[in-house]
């Protein structure tokens, strides 16, 4: 049983129908520490005796006058679907074959004018799902072997065929892990997130500007002007 898509259904439960109690916190701590790979598993995790039906199932043997036979008929093969249908099973965390593409590239990096023979084979790799959606089906140990692989190639129309050892990485053993989540980036702030500065830093921001400002153009002449004392030449000087 996919139980991922089991927690996803039931924190939309909330939202969809209020008839329910909220689902407690530590039903969520059982079903991620424990081993359920069934629904007795899952039964005696919540230490309940039967899993109850659905109370709007109906009841074959009771039939009312005035009911549509129609719409009995319809869900009399509901019914017959559902108990015909066989239990889901939890696809656990393991091994499993799955098929690996050998890419050209794998073979000879150099080359594109070949073909690989076989195109794909089997290797063993980790699959599955966990309990608990903060951790992952990943691999714990890997071994890796080598296959040989004919590189076809065509010389003068006439196919010429090469043997090429090719490694491949086989998954030995694997564990429900925790799933790595980078940290968050340091992020600039933004127009609103400046606003909100203090006034003392942005006061002292201001004054840092201010005191970096160049004088005004006619100061720095007087400066060049300073051995000259005449107030009436250095005003001639200035107009000149």
């Amino acid at each position: 049983m996919n139980f991922g898509v089991v927690f996803a259904f039931i924190l939309s439960l909330p939202l969809a129908r209020m008839e329910g109690d909220p689902i407690p916190e530590d039903i969520y701590e059982i079903l991620g520490g424990s081993s359920v790979r069934s629904i007795s598993d899952l039964q005696r995790a919540l230490q309940i005796d039967s899993v109850e039906q659905d109370s709007s199932s109906l009841n074959l043997n009771a039939t009312q006058p005035d009911q549509n036979p129609v719409a009995l008929s319809r869900e009399r093969r509901s019914l017959d679907a559902v108990a015909a249908a066989e239990t889901a099973v939890l696809a656990e965390c393991k091994t499993r074959e799955v098929v690996f593409e050998i890419s050209r590239n794998m073979v000879d990096s150099t080359n594109a004018n070949f073909v690989v023979w076989p195109p794909c084979v089997e290797v063993q790799r980790c699959s599955g799902c966990c309990n608990n959606r903060n951790v992952q089906c990943r691999p714990t140990q890997i071994r890796v072997r080598h296959v040989q692989v004919n590189k076809i190639e065509f010389v003068q129309k006439k196919p010429k065929f090469t043997k090429v050892v090719v490694p491949l990485e086989d998954h030995v053993q694997c564990r429900c892990e925790a799933v790595f989540r980078p940290p968050p980036r340091n992020i600039r702030p933004g127009p609103r997130e400046q606003r909100r500065l203090s006034p003392a830093f942005t006061t002292a921001a201001v004054s840092q500007r201010r005191r970096v400002r160049r004088p005004p153009a006619q100061k720095r002449k007087h400066k060049k002007y300073k051995h000259v004392n005449d107030k009436k030449v250095l005003k001639e000087i200035l107009i000149a």
